[in-house]
């Protein structure tokens, strides 16, 4: 795509000068990066069960970590991209989760996997919002829609992962595909973090100016919270639910609910990795064409649908049918509130931190509470939780409108 244009006046008239778009290619290959080493992990949540013995509302427990620990970094992101840039903090944390998710393999019982799960999760935390501020920055160079191809990467990555969890199930592979899968993972992307847009391109731009220095610190907007970061927040927390439910739970219900193979179990889940992509490659056009809000609304409902279809039909290519939908419903929504979150006037990163840190309080109630839910109801009945979220998304999706 060819660069931003606008006028510069000086002495007796004024030029016209070509700012450069920025590097969304290496963006998104941070973006891949996250998805996979993820994905490559979690589709092997039945295996890593197993490992440590843990049983359902243990396991719960467990995945609470990874939210814990990443709800402790997030707040505190704007401030160190100021301080050392969002390179330096980008490849910092992309290094630090990428050596916390192989590690996971190494817990000798559930406690240890929680602790590991903190300690992970803390760098995945700072890794999610300092991506999201170099896509928005992106974003804004090019003067379109960039977001949810960004993510569209992440979602790339995730079915490449979840692909490589399936595959390893299916042949009998032991978790040690785990710690490879993340040492792929971090060259990959600390490759890519080089690339990074400098300060001096955003500023070239016309957009919100970055550090004085040169350096690729940008400032992080007014202290304080505003009732419409809280609206965005839910909105994305209702999707963070969502997302991390299918994450979490949607391997583990299909083999021990409807009595599918684990290598049937990781594959459904690279399913929904699947359409997860395709809806965010195909979120731009839509997003022009319905808006944000409208988009978010058929999500909530299409997911929604998917969830109950899971749960309800006693089919696994029912099964398979619901995690698609479901899927494809929740793939816009985070791109959608992270771009919102940008145009919140007067708050700049900070915005994007706040409904980070909202949205991932999803990870840190979701795990248990469907856990605990599953241990008294059963797993299926459990995510009916998830449904009464995805409602409350539809009913204040008007908060994503573009400002």
């Amino acid at each position: 795509m060819g660069g931003i244009t606008r006028g510069v006046r000086g002495g007796g008239g004024s030029a016209t000068v070509a700012a450069p778009t920025g590097s969304p290619a290496a963006v998104a290959v941070v973006f891949g990066a996250a998805g996979f080493v993820m994905a490559q992990t979690l589709a092997r949540v039945p295996a890593l069960r197993d490992s440590v013995g843990a049983s359902q509302a243990e396991l719960g427990i467990a995945l609470v970590g990874g939210g814990i620990g990443s709800l402790l970094a997030m707040p505190h992101t704007a401030r160190l991209i100021e301080r050392f840039g969002n390179r330096a903090v980008t490849a910092i944390a992309l290094a630090l989760a990428c050596i916390g998710w192989g590690s996971l393999v190494l817990a000798p019982n559930v406690w240890v996997l929680l602790a590991l799960f903190v300690l992970a999760g803390a760098p995945v935390g700072l890794w999610d919002v300092s991506m999201n501020i170099q896509g928005y920055r992106v974003e804004q160079l090019r003067a379109r829609t960039v977001m949810p191809y960004l993510h569209a990467a992440f979602s790339g990555g995730a079915v490449l992962g979840a692909g490589l969890g399936a595959l390893a199930a299916w042949q009998g592979v032991g978790l040690a595909q785990v710690p490879v899968g993340a040492t792929v993972a971090l060259l990959v992307g600390l490759g890519a973090v080089r690339a990074f847009v400098p300060a001096e391109q955003h500023e070239a731009s016309g957009a919100e100016p970055d550090g004085a220095d040169g350096s690729d610190r940008v400032p992080g907007g007014g202290r304080g919270l505003t009732g419409l970061e809280v609206l965005i927040g839910l909105v994305c927390l209702a999707a963070a639910l969502a997302e991390g439910a299918a994450n979490d739970w949607l391997a583990l219900l299909l083999v021990d609910v409807h009595g599918a193979p684990e290598g049937f179990g990781a594959l459904a889940y690279m399913a929904f990795n699947v359409t997860m992509l395709v809806g965010r490659l195909v979120g731009a056009p839509l997003t022009r064409r319905w808006g944000r809000d409208g988009l978010a609304r058929v999500g909530g409902l299409l997911a929604a649908v998917g969830i109950l279809l899971v749960t309800l039909v006693p089919s696994l290519p029912v099964a398979v049918l619901g995690g698609l939908l479901w899927g494809l419903g929740v793939s816009t929504v985070f791109p959608a509130a992270m771009s919102a979150a940008g145009e919140v006037p007067g708050r700049g990163n900070r915005a994007i931190g706040v409904v980070s840190t909202i949205a991932y309080g999803a990870f840190l109630f979701g795990a248990p509470t469907i856990g605990l839910l599953a241990e008294a109801f059963g797993l299926d009945r459990a995510l009916w939780v998830v449904v009464g979220f995805l409602v409350l998304m539809v009913a204040i999706a008007g908060s994503l409108r573009r400002r």
